[in-house]
């Protein structure tokens, strides 16, 4: 009698095979960006982003870190320098339109002293 083989249940991928299968569809289904990650730029690879998770493909074939896109963290805390910077350039051209106005005044009596004499 034949032996009857036994069907197998197809292997689970690895981790790493499931990185890269990611990774490929974000490169084939993803969209490709204007401007680069920090890994991608360093690698000098293109970068695809997957639009579900917003990384992009070299990062999720490796498992790095994707800086595309900016934490709310560190979007509140650019929002709070720029603030700060904004205020303090406030002041300095209020500064600088008072030692303008100050200037003039010392113009004007030395105008009006020239006149004197």
């Amino acid at each position: 009698m034949p032996k009857v083989q036994k069907q197998r249940a197809p292997r689970a991928q690895t981790s790493t095979e499931q990185k890269r299968a990611r990774a490929s569809r974000a490169e084939e289904e993803g969209v490709e960006m204007d401007f680069r990650c920090k890994r991608c730029e360093e690698k000098k690879i293109r970068c695809f982003v997957e639009t579900s998770s917003g990384r992009c493909a070299g990062c999720i074939s490796v498992g790095a870190e994707c800086s595309l896109f900016v934490s709310e963290k560190e979007w509140e805390e650019i929002q709070v320098e720029q603030e700060r910077i904004e205020l303090e350039l406030a002041l300095a051209e209020e500064a600088a339109a008072r030692a303008r106005r100050e200037l003039l005044e010392v113009k004007n009596r030395k105008r009006a002293f020239a006149r004197r004499d």
